[in-house]
């Protein structure tokens, strides 16, 4: 992933980076608000590590996984909201409630109630 996704949703990164960098609090990463350089001295001013090994230690965390909320945002979702609309019934609408078109719970099986 690039920085530029980790500066703009911060909060949703901040989990990872604890787990990453145990010598961070939630305070140090309040302060950095997703400034990689300032994110970049916090961590050397914490550790005693080289910048240069700081620098790779980022590179490496920015190769990890993309935490679910970043994902998760209205722009996101509509856009896979218009996309699902090419493989839904003629007549039906991608944003419609699934419940209308049968219950999913309701079974052919008479030992289980359908």
């Amino acid at each position: 992933m690039r920085w530029r996704t980790v500066e703009q949703n911060w909060e949703a990164f901040h989990e990872s980076l604890l787990d990453t960098w145990p010598a961070l609090t939630e305070d140090d990463l309040i302060d950095v608000e997703g400034d990689r350089q300032t994110f970049q001295d916090r961590l050397v001013e914490l550790t005693g590590e080289e910048p240069d090994d700081v620098a790779q230690q980022i590179e490496e965390w920015l190769e990890g996984a993309v935490p679910s909320d970043v994902h998760m945002d209205e722009q996101h979702d509509n856009e896979s909201i218009r996309d699902s609309e090419l493989y839904v019934s003629p007549g039906e609408d991608a944003s419609d409630d699934d419940r209308k078109f049968g219950d999913d719970n309701v079974t052919d099986d008479p030992v289980r109630g359908g």
